[in-house]
């Protein structure tokens, strides 16, 4: 697996977070304090959770106090990785501090900019989007809080003391509609009652060492999972030779995510090791004892001896940490703990830090007690349990309403409405002539434009109304002469011409749209579950079912 480093990430799978506080003149103290409390909390909130990848900390920033214009905070950047579901919880949590710290002032965004208002986006006011949000979003006292325009002029780039001050002052403006609070906090789900729901338990058969360890700390798997699925040729060799004699049996806690990653993995086949397919608990315990290997070999005693933290200290040695003091001054070695202290919590490569924290685990008593209470125990799976796992499997009716309850679904059709040729054609034509831009369709009625404008001949109108009338009544004045009665013969002829050519018309446009709903369907039953026609009839609200029957006739 690649090395990278613990937290600070740069791909699209990171979550920054700014904690800032209303409390004035605020010393270096009070932020070391108030950084060690939110770290208990987080620890109580989070009981329980395997995060994906990073966990989530808070730490002082190591460049806290220069001329950067930033006032004093506390940072936090958390890699989440494939599981998105970490990156909500982070929410849920952050909300929970802000409950009990109400001085806090927190900023939260990943690479995607403030998430918060993309999950939000129906229900944004017109002015709000990714060009004129930066350090308008705020969490602070359990709600959600954007800076509209009239209290921040949107021409000039709002600093971030001077929104920080407008939280304070104008908290109750800045605070955002129930509907955006409540979009968010849909997403969110019931925490932390959802903990459980994302949990999956299996039993698997693992050598002594590794179910002691998953035991102690099941948070581990995460890493170990992780590290299986990314592997690489070079990986493999940890894998040559492994010697486990003790085995056991014992209970391990996934994510839904890891264990969905784990069990779609390819096994790595080798003579030493042959299971038989169906053997799930062994499988498993195989492909964790590759991972642990694979973990394990990036061991490293010393990690301030490492070219990591080398480079991050000549890093800063060039922006002027240290402050020109000498190398081995009290000062120098104050300054030295200090970045050696935020290495290890954000900048250690994660396979370095998982590595020397199950070291450290196998050297303690509790280590070796447990390793010994399940050899006696779990020399068998019974009395274990594990959790069903036909939930990954998933129907396509199944996933339609996922995703109907997760995106909404904007029919177009009435329950009442027929679908029929001309009304689906009629739909699709209406669709193909609305504006689209990078942001997808527009689907908002423009036909009520109010420059349009209509021609109106009121002496050809009256003229026309008259003969309709004589037409109508067959009261035919008695003064009309030949060349009336000429007139209205040849309007009698025009007008049946006219309805004939209306007639022939609308069977050949009939004809058409028969022909158009006869391709859709044809199209429908070759192309399978999905494909261009279904998504096509989907944008106007139709589904598939609506024109095929079990018969697909």
């Amino acid at each position: 697996m690649s090395e990278m480093n613990k937290q600070t990430i740069t791909n699209e799978d990171t979550v920054h977070t700014l904690f800032f506080s209303s409390v004035t003149n605020s010393t270096n103290g009070f932020w070391e304090t108030l950084c060690t409390e939110i770290n208990s909390t987080l620890k109580n909130l989070s009981k329980g959770y395997i995060w994906h990848r990073d966990e989530f900390k808070v730490c002082l920033p190591i460049m806290n106090g220069d001329n950067s214009g930033m006032p004093m905070h506390l940072i936090a950047t958390t890699c989440f990785g494939d599981n998105i579901e970490d990156e909500w919880f982070i929410i849920y949590v952050i909300l929970e501090l802000s409950k009990k710290y109400p001085h806090l002032i927190i900023q939260i965004t990943d690479n995607d900019g403030d998430f918060l208002l993309i999950e939000a986006a129906d229900y944004l006011p017109s002015w709000a989007n990714p060009e004129n949000t930066e350090n308008r979003v705020f969490i602070s006292n359990n709600a959600i809080h954007l800076i509209p325009p009239d209290l921040a002029s949107l021409k000039n780039k709002l600093g971030i003391i001077d929104a920080l001050q407008l939280i304070v002052k104008c908290s109750e403006q800045t605070k955002v509609l129930p509907e955006i609070q409540t979009a968010i906090l849909n997403r969110i789900g019931q925490y932390p009652e959802k903990i459980t729901e994302n949990m999956h338990r299996v039993i698997v058969h693992l050598p002594l060492d590794i179910a002691a360890i998953l035991t102690i700390q099941p948070s581990l798997i995460a890493p170990i999972v992780t590290t299986y699925c990314n592997h690489d040729i070079i990986d493999l060799k940890a894998c040559r030779n492994i010697e486990f004699t003790d085995y056991a049996y014992v209970e391990v806690n996934f994510t839904k995510c890891l264990y969905a990653m784990l069990i779609h993995s390819k096994l790595i086949r080798s003579g030493s090791n042959k299971i038989s397919a169906q053997d799930k608990k062994k499988e498993l315990g195989l492909k964790i004892t590759y991972g642990y290997q694979m973990l394990m070999k990036t061991l490293i005693k010393d990690i301030f001896s490492t070219k990591e933290f080398k480079k991050f200290k000549n890093n800063l040695k060039q922006v002027g940490y240290f402050r020109n003091n000498i190398e081995d001054s009290k000062e120098y070695n104050i300054l030295l703990e200090n970045a050696k202290k935020y290495f290890v919590d954000m900048e250690c490569p994660i396979s370095t830090y998982v590595a020397n924290n199950v070291s450290k685990i196998m050297a303690t008593d509790e280590f070796l007690e447990c390793k010994a209470t399940l050899k006696v125990q779990n020399a068998t799976d019974k009395g274990l349990t594990e959790d069903r796992d036909d939930w990954l499997s998933i129907q396509p009716d199944q996933l339609n309403e996922m995703l109907d309850n997760r995106y909404g679904n904007n029919m177009k059709f009435h329950n009442d409405e027929l679908v029929t040729p001309e009304t689906v054609t009629s739909k699709l034509a209406d669709f193909l002539k609305q504006s689209s831009d990078f942001e997808g369709v527009d689907t908002k009625n423009n036909n009520d434009s109010d420059d349009e404008t209509i021609d109106f001949d009121a002496n050809q109108f009256v003229d026309c109304l008259q003969k309709m009338m004589n037409l109508v009544s067959g009261d035919v004045n008695s003064s009309m002469d030949l060349d009336s009665e000429s007139e209205n013969d040849a309007f009698d002829d025009d007008l049946d011409e006219e309805l004939a050519t209306k007639l022939n018309c609308y069977e050949q446009k009939r004809n058409d749209k028969s022909k158009v709903m006869f391709n859709l369907t044809q199209s429908i039953k070759e192309e399978g579950l999905s494909g261009p026609s279904s998504n096509l009839l989907s944008s106007i609200g139709i589904n598939k079912t609506d024109l095929l029957d079990s018969d697909d006739d």
